[in-house]
């Protein structure tokens, strides 16, 4: 074996570990429920969460309300779409609940800060919102595509993921299940 080719077998076995730790990482988030934590720049919801500078997202889970979790994007069509029926979903438990959406539009290539803000009040969206303050909170669970929602208990564990558009009638249910749970 030349010199060179055990070299590329070196380098390509610690490739290969690193990937394998990442995964195992990422698996172990997504399977055990774990939570992430990360700082969020607020866009709107100061009043609402209590806070506009630092607030971290175990601050949120402490408040002992379930959490529902939206990663968004603000130039993403099925996004737009689901916004008024987080909205009246919003609406009709935001004493019981508390609602993030997260604007992660950036790391997909589906908006920027500009765009998100544009559609939050085309929309006229209440609920508080923001974004990472860098990419953790998308690779800690698991985001490959937007929309995407995480509902956690009172307890601050991983309740529920749900992959794609939610609608009104499916958010209030699940929203009932975690309220029933408390």
């Amino acid at each position: 074996m030349s010199r060179h080719s055990g070299a590329f077998i070196i380098g390509g076995t610690i490739v290969l570990a690193v990937a394998l730790v990442a995964f195992g990482m990422y698996t172990s988030v997504r399977e055990a429920g774990r939570v992430s934590d990360f700082t969020i720049n607020l866009y709107q919801g100061e009043e609402v969460l209590g806070s506009d500078e630092d607030l971290r997202f175990v601050d949120i889970l402490s408040q002992g309300k379930p959490v529902v979790l939206n990663f968004w994007g603000g130039s993403c069509p099925p996004c737009r779409f689901e916004m008024p029926d987080l909205q009246a979903a919003y609406d009709a438990h935001q004493d019981d609940i508390v609602m993030l959406g997260l604007d992660v539009g950036v790391f997909f290539g589906l908006g920027t800060e500009q765009t998100a803000l544009r559609l939050l009040d085309e929309l006229d969206v209440t609920y508080p919102t923001g974004a990472p303050r860098g990419h953790r909170p998308v690779i800690d669970y698991g985001i490959s595509s937007l929309p995407f929602t995480i509902f956690f208990d009172s307890g601050g564990e991983i309740a529920r993921r749900w992959e794609g558009t939610i609608n009104e009638r499916q958010l209030n249910g699940v929203i009932s299940d975690l309220l029933q749970r408390s």
